[in-house]
């Protein structure tokens, strides 16, 4: 398969692993065959895996340049992802990670500036986006100490961890 037949492909497994056991029967069979905790356990493995090939898939992409994200864009991104990650650790509820994703996908928008990753972090931006619609913006925030330390665990995590697993560094040259 091709960099753009990958990239199709992802995309298409990516958007039917939310859209097909979003559905009301195809949901509720699922549950109670399997249980509430399980299917959630199942359902997020599936998500990250997901997502993670639609990632790679995007980077295997032929690159085809739309606009040139400067230095400062690194900036943006790095600035912006201690945000996302506190909306999605505080946040009470799922809506929290929706906003998280919302802010991770439009800072890298900003960043990416070729035809696969525009579309990558487009797409996710406007999934987020409309996930909040549906959800609503987190309710309310819970500021604790714990959650504070998760929250710069995970950032440093991903700080030093995006160049092995994605195969750039987020840091500003």
């Amino acid at each position: 398969m091709d960099g753009w037949g990958e990239y199709l492909a992802a995309w298409a497994a990516f958007l039917g692993a939310h859209v097909i056991p979003a559905m009301p029967r195809i949901r509720a069979r699922l549950v109670a065959h399997l249980g509430r905790r399980a299917y959630l356990a199942g359902f997020s493995l599936l998500s990250l895996g997901l997502l993670y090939w639609l990632i790679l898939a995007a980077g295997r992409a032929p690159y085809v340049a739309l606009w040139e994200a400067g230095g400062w864009s690194r900036w943006l991104v790095n600035l912006a992802m201690p945000l996302a990650i506190l909306s999605g650790v505080m946040a009470a509820g799922l809506s929290g990670l929706v906003l998280a994703f919302a802010i991770w996908a439009g800072a890298h928008l900003v960043a990416n500036g070729d035809l696969a990753h525009a579309g990558f972090f487009g797409g996710m931006l406007v999934f987020a986006l409309l996930g909040l619609l549906r959800s609503g913006l987190p309710a309310g925030f819970r500021v604790t100490l714990p959650r504070l330390v998760l929250a710069v665990l995970i950032w440093a995590a991903l700080l030093h961890l995006h160049p092995l697993v994605i195969g750039v560094s987020p840091l500003p040259v």
